[in-house]
């Protein structure tokens, strides 16, 4: 049996730009403003436009993290069949030796290279994320940092949650491909992925 998968989870700094101008803003926050106020007037956005940015960066999200969910899903399933490989001794290779090296190379892909890219992905989405409350709160003096902090975070929620739905649904379509022959069917790896010369 297939342990349940485990979704890393991504825990976003407390919002922060409550309160504060435009060139107190951290330097990327401003540059992403910048690059925005190309297609709308910074000092009178209209609410349209924000949801338009805020979903357009929420798209890029997804399609960023495609990748990065591709390749834990293939890691996790790579382990899962060495192991039952070593298990019942189907691979000639898949001595106690031979597979402490595998696994190893594998965590060492995991937790060096794949969850500090996708916590970068993360980072660079919530800088944009942010910086369109921050634009959404100009004008509005009534609210307090609290408010904001629990308005960003009320936005927030529904798009990790719609990450961590996305990778468990890759990992549910790959253990539900179908059986050819009695073996799960896998698609080869191509052969330019940065992982088929590792393992």
């Amino acid at each position: 049996m297939i342990p349940p998968f485990s979704v890393p989870v991504y825990e976003p700094l407390p919002y922060a730009l409550s309160g504060l101008s435009f060139t107190q803003l951290p330097i990327h926050t401003q540059r992403y403003l910048l690059d925005i106020a190309q297609s709308a007037p910074l000092h009178s956005p209209e609410m349209n436009f924000i949801l338009d940015q805020r979903s357009i960066i929420s798209l890029e999200l997804f399609n960023d993290l495609i990748g990065n969910d591709t390749a834990l899903v293939n890691m996790r399933y790579e382990a899962i069949v060495m192991a039952r490989d070593l298990q019942t001794g189907i691979s000639p290779q898949a001595t106690a030796e031979w597979h402490m090296a595998a696994q190893n190379k594998r965590l060492h892909i995991v937790l060096d290279i794949l969850l500090p890219e996708r916590e970068l992905i993360f980072n660079e989405f919530m800088i944009k994320f942010d910086a369109l409350v921050w634009l959404d709160q100009e004008g509005r003096r009534k609210y307090t940092p609290e408010d904001w902090k629990r308005y960003r975070d009320a936005l927030l929620k529904p798009i990790l949650d719609q990450t961590s739905n996305r990778l468990v649904a890759r990992d549910e379509y790959v253990r539900n491909l179908p059986v050819i022959n009695g073996y799960n069917y896998r698609a080869p790896s191509l052969p330019y992925s940065p992982f088929g010369s590792l393992l």
